[in-house]
């Protein structure tokens, strides 16, 4: 079921419902260039989740997204380089060149989620990697997402992202 984060009656939640905040979420909330370039999506986003936080609803990020998030913030400061620089660098070299500045930005993001939210770990196994791939025609997720419905097959989450809406068992709190 996707519910617009505009039109949700708060009354209905309170301590003992549990959001997870999806990739997307996490960086327009915690990552100032992602926050920027979806200025339109960040203020709904970081207003709904405060009124979740008035209620004392249980927010919570995997540790699949965290893993994610990172990902992408080296991907989005790998752009950003070669755009400036006008100079075609490889994603290794890159890494190699910038991996202070990188970690400042992943230790500064990972202070922030273990300062606002609940960190879940979550697990990955053969027989999950199977099942994506045995399930692939049947679901719209990229493997993280999949993974991620797999340690919280039904849950409440904050997402943009409209790969959950093939799954009933979901929530989805979108703008």
């Amino acid at each position: 079921m996707a519910l617009n984060i505009r039109k949700v009656d708060l009354a209905k939640y309170g301590p003992s419902d549990i959001f997870f905040l999806d990739t997307n979420v996490i960086l327009y909330l915690h990552h100032p260039p992602s926050a920027t370039s979806n200025h339109r999506k960040a203020g709904p986003y970081s207003n709904f989740i405060a009124k979740l936080r008035q209620r004392g609803c249980s927010l919570r990020v995997s540790s699949f997204n965290i893993q994610e998030v990172f990902h992408v913030v080296e991907t989005l400061a790998h752009d950003v380089y070669q755009k400036s620089s006008g100079m075609n660098v490889s994603r290794k070299k890159f890494r190699l060149q910038n991996r202070y500045n990188i970690s400042v930005a992943q230790a500064s993001l990972w202070n922030q989620l273990k300062a606002n939210y609940c960190i879940e770990n979550a697990i990955i196994n053969q027989t999950m990697l199977e099942s994506f791939i045995k399930d692939y025609n049947r679901h719209f997720y990229d493997p993280i997402d999949y993974l991620f419905t797999k340690n919280h097959p039904t849950c409440n989450i904050i997402t943009s992202d409209q790969d959950f809406s093939s799954d009933p068992a979901i929530t989805i709190f979108s703008y």
